[in-house]
């Protein structure tokens, strides 16, 4: 006897998975990119603590930085992180950001996606946002601000971004600072962003680092400078 929901199945996969997905790059990119980043994750971090959400990686990463220095997000948007941030640590969370989104594509996301425009509201008292392009901000703070950095969460995204982070940041950056990448992997072209802006840093300072977590979803990875 045939089976009655053969057809269906049949009609089914022709209407919805052929025709929406056999032919859906963005999906097939981001299947690759998976792969790379478990090949990434089985050879570099099969010690590290597998987090839930970002709240269980920022508290860990925080119990694991040092006492002294400064919180910063470098790169705020919505402010959900700031937000979520500020309510884990006692300390002032200092956030820098244009609010005008992306300066340039981005191959971790759809064109509407990075228009991540807006300056947020409702923010903690113990948030102070500094509002401008990277260049402009970290030197005017760096003068006034003396101490090394205890915590930063990197939202750049882009390479460029990230890369300024880094050359103006690396006077502050010693052992015992923790850094959280909330695109380190796990998304398009995530070799050359985020990722490839942190190796050149630890390459030309001749920084070591230890990875100490990661996200279960998303790309968001929590490192250690050791020496």
């Amino acid at each position: 006897m045939k089976n009655p929901f053969s057809n269906l199945r049949e009609r089914l996969y022709q209407r919805f998975m052929h025709k929406f997905y056999a032919r859906d790059l963005l999906l097939e990119l981001q299947l690759q990119a998976r792969r790379e980043t478990l090949d990434y994750i089985n050879a570099n971090m099969r010690h590290c603590l597998i987090c839930r959400n970002r709240r269980a990686l920022f508290e860990y990463s925080l119990g694991h930085a040092g006492r002294d220095g400064m919180v910063a997000e470098l790169g705020v948007a919505r402010g959900d992180s700031i937000r979520l941030l500020a309510g884990l640590t006692g300390d002032t969370v200092h956030g820098f950001d244009s609010f005008l989104g992306l300066p340039e594509d981005w191959s971790g996301a759809t064109q509407k996606l990075c228009a991540f425009a807006g300056r947020p509201r409702r923010l903690q008292g113990n948030v102070k946002i500094h509002q401008g392009m990277f260049s402009d901000t970290l030197p005017a703070f760096l003068d006034k601000h003396d101490q090394p950095m205890r915590f930063m969460h990197v939202d750049c995204d882009l390479y460029a971004s990230a890369r300024t982070v880094f050359d103006l940041l690396k006077p502050r950056i010693g052992p015992g600072t923790v850094i959280v990448f909330d695109e380190y992997f796990n998304y398009p072209n995530w070799q050359e962003h985020e990722y490839k802006a942190f190796q050149e840093y630890i390459g030309e300072e001749g920084r070591s680092y230890e990875y100490l977590a990661y996200c279960a979803r998303g790309g968001s990875v929590a490192v250690r400078i050791t020496a």
